[in-house]
């Protein structure tokens, strides 16, 4: 068997976690140049950072967390100083080109990460701008692509799809990431970590090691299922993308996140009956639709849906799915409700119940313990236990939850890559190359 292939470090998973340290690692460091809006909203920050010389992934980052700054929002604050986008000019970094180190990321689609595969036409939950990386602006892109994007409003799935892929070419590391390949195994080797990856639709395998790992998969990395009878017939399918690709008039969606949300909404709106299955009580939904609607066009439609009691909209709160079978011309959902039971016939089923991390690839490591995070509006995810000033893993020396795997992230957008430059800067600062 032949050596396995090594790098310094490996990246898995190439979403809005892993994507931004492909670059950071591949040589674009950030600097400090300030401004006037984060001067005078952070003096002493400024103050300290003014008195720093050279990338600001050689800071003391243990110094920083002990000094009730975490480095996610230390970066969070000098990429956003405000909410809203004004010019580059109130960025307070300034990125530069240096020596590479020897990375590697790996995914199993095109990079980008879950967004590949969120609903054809579905709008994020944020301005576009907060979707960005620091050393590439969405107004920049827009500018250099000749896109006419307003980046302070909601940026569609198709936008920001086309910026992430845009960032590998636009900042020379498209040869440091190999995707549609998938890592199955992850074991303990003398130079760090082993992983045996597959490529995707061949049976095609191939063996890597690293001395530093960085675990980007994303808090969806297994689609949740249900576990009822016929959750495999063809009528069912896990995942929404648009109305077109469901046949038929019936379609059951079950969820009750904005995923199902958004399936349910834009299927009504184009003309189907919908019937919408969710296990969480009326309160809880309608709460979560009443705190959106004001900010996401998508919660006034259901809301607007809702109220008027369309009579395409069928709502059923406290209900569980028992079950799937083919009838004769149309698919058949077993539901339960207080211990009463109720068929649906239905054209097509849509499971849109969220997914989980994956940690089952680790074998021979110590426990991982992961611990749930979660917040009022469905996000929810199993973030693994890390030091706070680098975000290398509690358990394992050497390996990195990226994002919104490392404990203590806070589950909002704007802080989706947050952990990028501490990791790369502990890497770094390890390899004597600061």
């Amino acid at each position: 068997m032949a050596a396995p292939e090594h790098h310094t470090v490996i990246i898995v998973g190439g979403g809005p976690a892993g994507l931004p340290l492909a670059v950071v690692l591949g040589g674009w460091h950030p600097y400090y140049r300030g401004g006037d809006l984060f001067s005078s909203r952070y003096e002493q920050v400024d103050r300290y950072l003014r008195s720093k010389n050279g990338t600001l992934l050689g800071l003391d980052f243990r110094a920083v967390t002990n000094a009730g700054i975490r480095p996610a929002d230390l970066f969070r604050i000098l990429h956003h100083p405000g909410q809203k986008f004004r010019g580059e000019g109130e960025i307070a970094l300034d990125f530069r080109r240096r020596q590479p180190v020897d990375v590697l990321l790996i995914t199993r689609e095109e990079v980008g990460g879950v967004w590949n595969s969120v609903p054809e036409n579905m709008l994020t939950l944020s301005p576009g701008q907060w979707m960005e990386f620091a050393f590439h602006p969405l107004d920049r892109h827009c500018r250099e692509q000749r896109i006419d994007l307003d980046v302070n409003a909601l940026i569609a799935k198709r936008h920001l799809i086309d910026y992430y892929h845009a960032v590998p070419r636009r900042f020379e590391v498209a040869d440091r990431i190999r995707t549609h390949e998938e890592v199955t195994r992850i074991l303990p080797h003398d130079a760090g970590f082993l992983l045996t990856s597959r490529v995707v639709g061949t049976d095609i395998t191939r063996r890597y090691t690293c001395k530093y790992l960085v675990y980007a998969v994303g808090q969806r990395c297994i689609l949740r299922q249900l576990n009822v009878p016929g959750e495999n017939l063809p009528f069912v399918t896990s995942g929404y993308d648009q109305p077109g690709s469901y046949p038929g008039e019936r379609i059951l969606v079950v969820g009750g996140g904005r995923s199902a949300d958004w399936a349910a909404t834009e299927l009504h709106d184009a003309g189907r009956q919908v019937h919408y299955v969710m296990r969480q009580p009326f309160d809880r939904h309608w709460r979560l639709i009443s705190d959106s609607r004001w900010g996401l066009p998508y919660y006034a439609r259901i809301a607007e849906i809702m109220e008027s009691r369309s009579p395409r909209l069928h709502t059923r709160y406290e209900t569980r799915v028992a079950g799937f079978e083919q009838g004769a011309s149309a698919g058949l959902a077993n539901l339960c409700r207080n211990g009463e039971r109720e068929t649906l016939e239905v054209d097509h089923a849509l499971l849109e119940i969220g997914g989980i991390a994956d940690y089952s690839l680790f074998d021979g490591f110590p426990p991982l313990r992961p611990v749930e995070k979660y917040d009022n509006y469905r996000f929810q995810v199993h973030q693994l236990p890390t030091h706070p000033h680098n975000y290398e893993s509690a358990a394992v020396p050497g390996m990195y939850p990226g994002g919104y795997l490392a404990e203590g992230l806070g589950l909002v957008v704007i802080g989706m890559h947050g952990t990028t430059y501490a990791i790369a800067g502990d890497i770094l600062q390890k390899e004597g190359r600061l």
